[in-house]
């Protein structure tokens, strides 16, 4: 279960993507991110809006991963956002059978507030949520299970502790996090939490400006290229170097994700979306 958890997290990550201590995360850059997000959450964070995208391995589609901005509230001067993510794998592969769900709830910055995940192992669904104690730089990590997929409560089963002395993200967080940032034009290491353990990802935000194709539309998409890298290590071997494209526009949205494993490369494209007045901006 761990396992499925790590690859499916890290196939998230990777639609940005893909994990900044605290010396390198100093006031200046929450200062310039509030005002990005506080900014963009009006041009970028729509209520409602789906995305859709195929996870392939070379020619083989793996399955699909379904992402959903469900609410953003104002309060004072922050904001609430809520958001999901839906993993299912194709029926009839050999290798993976994994049904997950994911729900994080973010500030105004784009960090985690809290989270949970459910993913389905045989007739129960094992359940993860992270639970914050800022004031006392603590993490609780609970696990368990339940018999509901849409309920949030579960029999704990197990308890981690885990120190932190910075925000972190977890793994559908930190997507919009990558959104609002994509045109930085600086290195960034973000912490991010997987597994119950802490992990970071360099992200280099170096505003490409160029094309790639998907098969959903017959035009060269507009997009801006960056890249990173995982330092971590997951199941089959997924770790060091990515490479993400976003959509040129407003709504910054993850278009194409590549990926290395030990048995080659994964591949994440946009396949279907609903957003008002939205389309992939074509490249001239």
């Amino acid at each position: 279960m761990k396992n499925v958890y790590i690859k499916y997290s890290a196939a998230t990550l990777l639609l940005i993507t893909c994990f900044m201590d605290s010396s390198s995360f100093g006031n200046t850059f929450q200062d310039t991110l509030y005002k990005q997000v506080n900014k963009g959450a009006i041009q970028f964070l729509t209520v409602g809006e789906e995305l859709t995208y195929e996870v392939s391995w070379w020619f083989i589609k793996i399955g699909t991963i379904r992402t959903k901005v469900i609410e953003v509230t104002k309060h004072n001067d922050d904001y609430g956002i809520k958001a999901a993510v839906y993993i299912d794998s194709y029926s009839g592969l050999p290798f993976v059978d994994l049904h997950s769900v994911f729900e994080t709830e973010m500030d105004k910055n784009c960090f985690s507030n809290s989270f949970i995940s459910k993913t389905k192992d045989g007739e129960t669904w094992w359940a993860t949520r992270y639970r914050y104690d800022r004031i006392n730089n603590r993490l609780f990590v609970e696990s368990g299970r339940t018999n509901n997929k849409n309920s949030g409560e579960f029999k704990i089963e197990k308890i981690d502790t885990v120190t932190i002395q910075e925000k972190t993200q977890d793994g559908l967080s930190l997507l919009f996090f990558a959104r609002a940032n994509v045109r930085k034009g600086t290195e960034v290491k973000v912490p991010t939490m997987i597994n119950s353990k802490k992990g970071l990802t360099i992200l280099n935000f170096y505003e490409k400006h160029t094309d790639t194709e998907i098969d959903a539309v017959e035009y060269p998409v507009d997009v801006v290229e960056f890249d990173g890298q995982a330092l971590f290590k997951g199941i089959f071997g997924l770790t060091g170097p990515f490479k993400g494209w976003f959509s040129n526009d407003t709504a910054q949205i993850p278009i194409r994700a590549k990926m290395s494993v030990i048995l080659g490369n994964i591949n994440i494209e946009l396949i279907k979306w609903s957003r008002a007045n939205w389309k992939p901006p074509k490249y001239n």
